[in-house]
């Protein structure tokens, strides 16, 4: 904390599912907590701060369900800095097309249908009934190569355009626009996260969850220490 202190401006950014809210078994059941709600709203409001989450989620999902003021909110692992509503035709669609014929028929096996993205989710699937879904999810993007890549996170795959790039890519372009002193501190808790904290070697980069190897160069173990986190920032910096 004192060298955040020391820090006349602090551009905090933050993921969202697992690191704000914790992580349900459907994305829709995901609450967010009215004082880590509040705190932000404090810190977002202060000119000491600027505050960015950075969701693998539509920019209008995670917008709508933080709901603070002055938040950057930044869809899509970044890509998405304002809502689009036009579904561009092209190799996600037919990925889709063919991942709804073809993936094994199990309820905890399904499609989340995010326009630009699609996601395949499998939490509490079975080991053989993930091995099979992973192996379509293969085949279907293998003729779209390399124009479509797969991002893998927690119980999810995310199929998506390479030209979406990832979160360190939006943290460095989001840095590019403010002041050069800024100290940069993201957190997050999935593996599309390493790539923010690989872009910021001199920033605080801060793994949430289970200790596992990480490019993180500190830890929080889950959401509850993220609020605390966040609160200490309001209590200790401002």
């Amino acid at each position: 904390m004192p060298r955040l202190a020391a820090h006349r401006m602090i551009a905090l950014f933050l993921d969202f599912d697992g690191t704000l809210v914790t992580i349900q078994p459907h994305p829709d059941a995901v609450h967010m907590d009215a004082g880590a709600r509040r705190t932000l709203a404090v810190l977002a409001r202060s000119p000491r701060f600027r505050v960015w989450v950075v969701s693998a989620r539509r920019q209008a999902d995670v917008s709508s369900r933080i709901s603070v003021p002055g938040i950057r909110y930044l869809g899509l692992y970044g890509w998405e800095r304002a809502p689009i509503h036009a579904r561009p035709p092209g190799p996600v669609a037919h990925v889709k097309t063919f991942l709804t014929g073809s993936l094994p028929a199990h309820p905890n096996i399904w499609i989340e249908d995010k326009e630009h993205t699609i996601a395949v989710h499998y939490r509490s699937a079975p080991e053989t009934v993930r091995a099979a879904a992973f192996e379509r999810v293969q085949r279907a993007v293998a003729p779209w190569r390399p124009a479509l890549r797969i991002a893998p996170g927690k119980a999810v795959w995310e199929i998506l355009p390479t030209t979406f790039g990832n979160k360190g890519a939006a943290v460095r372009r989001e840095l590019a626009a403010v002041p050069s002193q800024a100290l940069p501190v993201y957190l997050g808790d999935d593996l599309s996260d390493e790539d923010a904290f690989a872009a910021l070697p001199h920033g605080v980069s801060i793994r949430v969850g289970p200790r596992r190897n990480t490019r993180a160069r500190y830890h929080l173990e889950g959401v509850g220490q993220v609020h605390g986190f966040l609160e200490r920032l309001r209590r200790e910096i401002l």
